[in-house]
């Protein structure tokens, strides 16, 4: 009898230690979020070393960096840390208008052949005489100051001069979130995978199919939509892409079957892709719900 009670015991205390340390159901399999699964998303930016600015398309902006000096003289004293911050911030306002001029308008334009209008050239220089400054520092020698403006500055600066302008459209409202009986063919967005080719970024582009009809441009959209939010944002992944704002819930993914050259700003989609794009219930063309996914 005391074997067996002994037995008993040790088997219990075995029985209780292993499913103390045996994970339960829950854990095995945690609840995985869409962000985590995904990992932060990557954005298309395009750099100047030279010049420390960049232009990040999917965050819709132009951020650059500036440096000063205090004059002779006034090194390690406060008026010369301060005149260093001043000069830092001239530093970034002309290295901001010198990469601005550079950026892309379209398939044949840059910001440059635009700024030859007074009009826009005034206007350019007053936004970036308006830079947001987001940090400065200062190591006792050097001040450096970063600062960005925003892409839908640039836009409204540059619309008028557009040989081509977006008008005011009626927008719709938004789609409503799409269940089991959601008609077949209502998108609430548009996403075009141009990653396996060598796609330019660019302000402005048209959208074709391969008879060269117009499926997407400016004419498609309403012009305060495209002047807030830009005729597209650009993406480096499809599955981030899908779950943009911009697009979901029930956005439409199509391939590009190629760009048109030169400057590869342009993009050529199937007869079949253009077909279901004005097919849909919701034109999503009118509010800008488009998102380009490049490499």
């Amino acid at each position: 009898m005391r074997r067996f009670s002994l037995l008993f015991a040790v088997v219990s205390m075995f029985c209780l230690s292993f499913f103390s340390v045996m994970p339960s159901m829950a854990d095995e399999t945690p609840p995985v979020s869409t962000a985590l699964s995904f990992g932060e998303p990557e954005t298309v930016t395009v750099k100047d070393d030279t010049l420390m600015a960049s232009i990040n398309w999917t965050g819709d902006y132009i951020e650059a960096t500036g440096q000063g000096l205090p004059p002779t003289g006034k090194e390690n004293t406060p008026q010369g840390k301060l005149l260093a911050r001043r000069a830092a911030t001239v530093d970034l306002q002309r290295k901001l208008l010198e990469f601005v001029q550079g950026v892309r308008v379209d398939s044949r334009t840059t910001m440059t052949d635009y700024m030859v209008s007074d009009r826009v050239r005034t206007e350019v220089q007053g936004v970036i005489r308006r830079v947001e400054i987001l940090e400065g520092s200062w190591d006792g020698e050097v001040y450096t100051v970063v600062g960005r403006v925003k892409l839908q500055d640039v836009r409204i600066a540059v619309v008028p001069e557009l040989p081509e302008k977006p008008v005011a459209k009626q927008v719709p409202p938004p789609p409503a979130p799409t269940t089991p009986s959601t008609p077949k063919g209502r998108y609430t967005g548009l996403v075009i995978d141009v990653s396996h080719l060598p796609l330019i970024p660019a302000m402005t582009f048209n959208v074709t199919d391969t008879s060269g009809k117009a499926v997407y441009g400016l004419s498609f959209v309403d012009k305060e939509r495209f002047l807030s939010s830009g005729l597209c944002s650009y993406h480096m992944t499809v599955g981030y892409a899908k779950i943009e704002p911009r697009v979901t819930d029930a956005p439409l993914v199509i391939k590009a079957v190629k760009l048109v050259g030169p400057q590869n700003v342009d993009i050529v989609i199937s007869s079949a892709d253009a077909a279901r794009i004005k097919n849909s219930t919701y034109d999503f063309r009118i509010p800008c719900r488009v998102i380009v996914v490049k490499r």
